[in-house]
């Protein structure tokens, strides 16, 4: 088990749970192999759910819990805690290493209030994770972004799975010199946070609040930055009806030259049909 003097309350917390996770995950996956891809996928995300929950109901825990499977309250939801059991439970399925589980601790029912975040590859056991105000940690070292890099020579993922918007990013993908598609959005942003790569884009507006929020925390106390929806470190409701548009980055400069690739327009657009939608 990962050991680390900085590691305070809530983070050992999300250890626990990740951990449990995992391990309840591998179990399915010697022991099921065999199922069909849609059934191993609805397997392994009830069993990672439920890993979760009876950690926190034996650690006693004080939570509304909001997950991609559910939501819940144990105890008398005393913070405020969004979880994707499994990201990139398709990947997982196929025998693709990209897949994570993701939780984040909140005081309040937004991302501002995050206290402490990890982020679990559930095929090797690597935790990014951070504890606010104590940057950012891969496993007991500490991580922070790549230098700054131009677009042209920045490696960049970017999602473009399920009806995205591919022509608001013609001319940066025109542009870019190496481009990544990894299909575990949380994933993609700790490897921003750690230098792995220098931007991920998400713009297809399907992204959710529980699939993103542990790993921008953790980009963020790297020091990377992002923009929400059009608006720089914007600020996002822990639910899980909640949709964004992202851009990562590790610098100012590449973030500032992806925007400008991308348009201003376009952000706005997408900003007047998100305030419509929610009228």
């Amino acid at each position: 088990m990962f050991q680390s003097d900085v590691k305070g309350e809530q983070a050992s917390i999300l250890f626990e749970a990740a951990e449990n996770v995992r391990r309840s995950v591998l179990d399915v996956l010697r022991e099921r192999r065999d199922l069909e891809v849609k059934e191993l996928k609805r397997v392994l995300d009830l069993s990672a759910h439920n890993a979760i929950r009876e950690t926190l109901s034996n650690l006693g825990a004080s939570m509304n819990v909001v997950s991609e499977e559910g939501e819940y309250t144990l105890g008398g939801g005393e913070a405020h805690l969004i979880v994707d059991p499994i990201d990139g439970t398709t990947n997982l399925a196929r025998g693709v290493g990209y897949a994570t589980t993701s939780i984040a601790i909140s005081e309040t029912p937004y991302l501002s209030g995050t206290l402490a975040a990890i982020v679990m590859e559930l095929n090797s056991g690597l935790a990014y994770w951070a504890e606010r105000g104590k940057g950012a940690w891969l496993g007991d070292s500490r991580i922070k972004p790549s230098g700054p890099a131009g677009v042209k020579d920045a490696m960049i993922s970017i999602d473009i799975s399920k009806g995205s918007y591919l022509r608001s990013l013609e001319r940066l993908i025109y542009k870019a010199g190496h481009l990544r598609q990894l299909g575990c959005a949380s994933i993609s942003l700790c490897h921003v946070a750690s230098g792995r790569i220098d931007a991920h884009i998400d713009y297809r507006g399907a992204l959710r609040a529980t699939d993103a929020a542990a790993a921008l925390f953790i980009l963020k106390e790297a020091g990377g930055v992002y923009i929400i929806d059009g608006a720089m470190d914007n600020d996002l409701m822990l639910s899980r009806g909640s949709r964004l548009r992202l851009v990562a980055a590790s610098s100012q400069g590449l973030l500032d030259e992806i925007m400008s690739l991308i348009g201003e327009r376009q952000g706005f657009a997408f900003r007047e049909a998100t305030k419509t939608r929610e009228l």
